[in-house]
């Protein structure tokens, strides 16, 4: 399942602000207690290509691709993955 990307404001003035303004198209390494996150600016608007026609008729082309025999595989591997878990052991 897809997460949502969070979004966290950024006081212009402050310290990171100050230094994000300043990165023009480069991007910028952060450092966390020794992990590191890249920051790259984004002008793009995600959703500016989005044809939905274009979606539906991909799933239109792609549909019937898979047999009932593969269908069948593929829900016993999700069923057994359900009752043997496939979390790991430390993870909630």
């Amino acid at each position: 399942m897809a997460t949502a990307t969070r979004t966290i404001s950024i006081d212009p003035e402050s310290e990171l602000g100050k230094a994000l303004a300043e990165a023009d198209k480069t991007p910028v390494v952060l450092a966390l207690d020794g992990t590191r996150f890249r920051v790259s600016r984004s002008d793009d608007d995600p959703w500016e290509k989005y044809d939905p026609a274009r979606v539906r008729a991909g799933l239109r082309k792609i549909a019937g691709l898979i047999s009932p025999e593969e269908a069948d595989r593929l829900k016993e591997m999700i069923y057994r993955g359900r009752e043997e878990g496939t979390r790991p052991i430390d993870r909630p």
